[in-house]
């Protein structure tokens, strides 16, 4: 038989909305208590992926400026028939056809030449151009280094000779030979971070046309949907039009195309993206859904069981199980939905404060600014996360609620003793104890959220408090100053060409307060293994010339530095980075090869290798130079005297120039060596450039830490005053009946306060005991990783944490407890029966 609800038709979805509302809104403090906690908890997650994607967006920018395109990828080798069909493809959004013509025809300077259209010029990450793209037929567009290599200005209109060789593709094979004239039509300059390190010059559609060129000489660059797994997209285009995919550019039939791959895209499926980078937001991540979801369960499983003769009324009259538990959620999601759009607003705006902390003190991140596609992305991020969290906060009270029976819930008491008391002996502490114990759920919720925030604070404490200013830039600078050009400071210096101008070392040497200074040389990639090797060694040598000067600001780690045996040539010092260590000892004898050009010399001590004194990124080299399979070999960091390095090496490049200076001109020094960046081909960095940006980072991760642990203990300072107040109003019949038979209200308050204590306390051992193992499994390694910190034990925060935490109950419950107990006994216990 049909109840009288189903008959009413009370399932109505409307009606069940209306009255979640009329739930939510009938506790007014409970309810923005909760929209609090939501709001708080989405604003973490905004901030969280504000900073997680826009630092992806950056790193693929910054990626794409060494690849020079911001393409998906391209497929290579391909004959006019070949792009007609590929291009046609339904995975391809759009193209760009680059056809090559071959290179320049000189020894000295290495560049080639192209056609490129549109969409290529477009899509290239060139920067400072001047002009326009090549339209007349003797046009062309060439990078400035390029033209200037030439022995050309570089200006437009300019007319400049080009002698050129016609190649297969890939093979060098050598076509045809030509010279040409061509005017300028535009100039260009590839970013500073680029890795091609070979010119550019294009050529008009019109030129190209008129050579005899290989039918199979053209590349095409494709933007796909998206940037998921950009190899897999391609390998499926290329099969799905009857293509098979080649790794080797020879010998290829009609039917092999070869592909390529951006993998600046961090989803392309060919990223060097490290999941250990991804590590520490996914520990946020979670960090951030259990501080949520201890503060929206607690607060739903207290509206539960405050509401709960309610909900058995409810059921009394019909309403099902599954209704029961709709409305629950339907509650949540009231609360949700405000609180949602108040945290992505300020998550963002705390997100972005962050991010430009970040740029500011980052010169290899790219500045990108948050897009609304990007935003777009956030709020849809957080608000899926935010919304998990609240549905899996509720799913426990709601079950519950929907378990309880009509006749449970009407005489539902969440006090009730289980268990006979063996003692009399009643005492206020025994009773708090009791009653804070009663429900073992609640309590380690609340004890969990109070330990969070005191656990974050004290760890980002515990970093930025065991920072060394002086330790952390001397591996980065061991002088006052040092000048190079901008590629060696943004880690790309290639060889010679990179080398500092000696013009501007002239003019320090001369400036007055000069105190002394020396010069680290290196070739760069102009030599590599097997054309420079150790002998009877299969290990890669990077050789250093440095001058005396410098080798005193090293840390000397075995032997000791003998000035007169350095000055012989005949002897070499070694460098150790890390846990890499050498593969000789202080005294051996070693053969250096270059060019078959070999000089023995005698290891005369070891020092730290680090950016002060060697390269700024770790080469790979391989065995076999061709072939990537081949074995890595270890590197072998080798000082040697000046002239001695540049007899053997015939390079003569100064990499880096480090110097100090008197005290009283370092301003003076400061404008000079500003002065000297307007011009090409120059850099500086300076102890106090590096101790700001040291002290800036230091900064950023207060910031970020402080920014976390004041939103994670507002979260467990709101829990805790949630858990106070509800407990109060709960109990009010009981502490008016206590009240009534003689306890005073200041022994009700000692009580009452001395519940709080047990919750403040076991909060402190909580963080205690979560700290150490934080300590021992992640801030003890991590530390040990990087150089400019060393570990110490810091416990303070945890302890200024929880004693808030003690002044914040004692406070509260005073004040709520005198609040709520003005009226009569009689009054009392009559409004809340």
């Amino acid at each position: 038989m049909e109840s009288w609800w189903e008959k009413m038709k009370v399932n109505n979805k409307a009606y069940i909305r209306r009255l979640a509302k009329s739930i939510l809104n009938a506790n007014k403090s409970r309810r923005n208590i909760l929209l609090l906690a939501i709001a708080l908890t989405s604003i973490l997650f905004t901030s969280l992926f504000s900073v997680a994607l826009e630092l992806g967006k950056s790193m693929e920018t910054q990626t794409m400026k060494t690849i020079g395109t911001i393409s998906h990828g391209s497929f290579k080798e391909l004959s006019d028939k070949d792009i007609n069909i590929l291009s046609k493809d339904k995975e391809i959004k759009e193209f760009s056809i680059r056809e090559k013509v071959g290179i320049l025809d000189d020894e000295k300077i290495s560049a080639e030449l192209s056609y490129m259209d549109k969409n290529g010029y477009e899509w290239s990450l060139i920067e400072k151009v001047k002009g326009k793209f090549p339209e007349k037929e003797n046009d062309a567009f060439i990078d400035l280094a390029t033209a200037k290599k030439l022995g050309y200005k570089g200006e437009i209109g300019e007319e400049i000779e080009v002698p050129f060789n016609i190649e297969k593709p890939y093979t060098g094979e050598i076509i045809e030979k030509k010279s040409d004239k061509f005017i300028i039509s535009g100039t260009f300059q590839n970013p500073i971070d680029s890795n091609v390190g070979v010119g550019q010059i294009y050529l008009s559609k019109a030129y190209v046309d008129k050579l005899s060129l290989p039918e199979n000489n053209k590349d095409v660059e494709v933007m796909l949907k998206n940037s998921f797994m950009i190899r897999n997209k391609l390998l499926r285009i290329a099969e799905r039009n009857g293509y098979k995919v080649a790794d080797s550019p020879e010998n290829l039939s009609d039917k092999e195309i070869r592909i390529g791959v951006n993998f600046a895209y961090l989803l392309s499926g060919d990223s060097s993206f490290d999941f250990k980078t991804f590590l520490p937001f996914l520990a946020f991540l979670i960090l951030v859904m259990v501080a949520g979801y201890l503060i929206i369960n607690n607060i739903f499983k207290i509206s539960v069981n405050e509401d709960i003769k309610l909900l058995g009324l409810l059921k009394t009259i019909g309403m099902t199980r599954p209704q029961i538990k709709k409305l629950i959620h339907l509650e949540s999601l009231a609360a949700s939905l405000p609180a949602i759009i108040v945290g992505d607003i300020v998550g963002i705006s705390i997100g972005k404060i962050i991010l430009n902390k970040i740029f500011a003190n980052n010169e290899m991140l790219t500045d990108v600014k948050l897009s609304l596609t990007v935003i777009i992305l956030i709020i849809l991020f957080s608000t899926a996360f935010t919304l998990l969290t609240v549905f899996l906060s509720v799913m426990r009270p709601a079950r519950y609620a929907a378990k309880v029976s009509p006749i449970e819930a009407s005489r539902y008491n969440e006090t009730t003793i289980k268990k006979k008391y063996k003692s009399e002996n009643i005492t206020l502490g025994k009773l708090a104890r009791r009653q804070v114990f009663s429900n073992k759920f609640r309590f380690v919720s609340i004890v969990l959220s109070i330990s969070l925030s005191a656990v974050i604070l004290n760890s980002v404490l515990t970093y930025t408090g065991n920072i060394d200013l002086e330790k952390g830039v001397s591996d980065v600078i061991a002088t006052d100053y040092n000048i190079a050009s901008p590629k060696y400071f943004r880690y790309m210096y290639s060889g010679s060409e990179d080398g500092i101008n000696e013009k501007f070392i002239d003019e320090i040497e001369n400036h007055k307060g000069y105190k002394g200074g020396g010069a680290l040389y290196y070739y760069g990639y102009e030599h590599t293994y097997p054309d420079i090797k150790i002998e009877d060694h299969r290990i890669a040598p990077i050789l250093f010339g440095i001058d005396e000067f410098l080798i005193n600001k090293q840390k000397i780690t075995e032997g000791d530095f003998d000035k007169d045996k350095w000055q012989t040539g005949n002897y070499v010092m070694l460098g150790e980075y890390g846990d890499k260590k050498s593969a000789f000892k202080t005294g051996d004898k070693i053969k250096i090869n270059v060019k078959n050009k070999v000089k023995e010399v005698q290891v005369m001590g070891k020092v730290e290798y680090n950016f002060s004194n060697g390269l700024r990124y770790f080469p790979v080299i391989k065995e076999d130079v061709n072939d990537e399979s081949s074995p890595t070999l270890g590197l072998e960091y080798i000082y040697m005297n000046p002239n001695e390095y540049k007899k053997l090496t015939g390079d003569k490049s100064i990499m880096s120039y480090g110097f100090d200076v008197e005290k009283s001109e370092k301003e003076n020094f400061d404008k000079l060596l500003k002065s000297f960046e307007n011009e090409p081909g120059f850099s500086y960095d300076s102890r106090n450039l590096q101790i700001k940006s040291t002290m800036e980072f230091k900064n950023l991760i207060e910031f970020a830490g402080y920014s976390l642990s004041i939103v994670l203990f507002l979260i467990s300072v709101l829990n805790f005053i949630n858990v106070i107040a509800t407990e109060i109003l709960r109990n009010m019949v009981n502490l008016s009946i206590l009240e009534a038979i003689g306890m005073t209200k200041k022994n009700i308050k000692i009580y009452l306060v001395k519940k709080n204590l047990i919750y403040s306390f076991c909060g402190l051992v909580c963080s205690f005991i979560i700290m150490l193992l934080v300590d021992q499994y992640i801030l003890i390694d991590f530390m040990e990783q990087t150089k400019w910190t060393s570990f110490r034990f810091v416990i303070r925060p945890l302890i200024l944490v929880n004693f808030a935490n003690i002044i914040i109950g004692i406070i509260f419950t005073c004040k709520f407890y005198e609040k709520h107990s003005q009226n009569s006994l009689v009054g009392r216990i009559k409004s809340l029966e």
